[in-house]
């Protein structure tokens, strides 16, 4: 009876180690495929540029750095403000949502404006300085920013 015994245990301590070796393998990601870490061409004169526009600092030490994005190269210029949120003592980076309004200046001109995050007609390709007026919240934190942002776009796009 004790070589039974003796046994059983052998059997489910390496039945055990296996399900522990399997299931570390199964939590594993698969690779990917060299083919499929070639990014696919980008279509002729679209692109999305972004600068760094300014950090928003709020009364409890929350930050939300804040850039501006230009999209060209179609009929229209969509002009979004992504921003990473953090507060004092914390390493979590947040969700941040942003609104608020945006002008783009070419020569001291206003070439075009609108709602963040909106698009408007493209004006063609040339250096624009985009300022925005920014509301940025985050979750779950609940930080409430708010400012104006200011960035050099400079477009290439037809």
């Amino acid at each position: 009876m004790a070589v039974r015994r003796r046994t059983l245990r052998i059997l489910s301590g390496a039945a055990a180690a296996s399900l522990a070796l399997a299931s570390t393998a199964w939590s594993r990601p698969v690779p990917l495929q060299p083919e499929a870490r070639t990014p696919a061409p980008a279509a002729a004169g679209r692109a999305t540029l972004c600068a760094t526009a300014g950090v928003l600092r709020g009364p409890d030490g929350e930050r939300a750095a804040v850039s501006l994005c230009a999209g060209s190269g179609t009929p229209v210029m969509a002009v979004p403000a992504p921003a990473t949120c953090r507060r004092p003592g914390t390493s979590v980076r947040y969700a941040c949502l942003t609104s608020g309004t945006w002008t783009a200046r070419r020569e001291g001109a206003a070439a075009v404006s609108g709602t963040l995050p909106g698009s408007q007609p493209y004006p063609g390709p040339g250096t624009d300085h985009v300022t925005a007026t920014v509301h940025v919240r985050s979750e779950p934190a609940g930080g409430d920013l708010r400012g104006t942002v200011r960035a050099t776009l400079a477009l290439s796009a037809p």
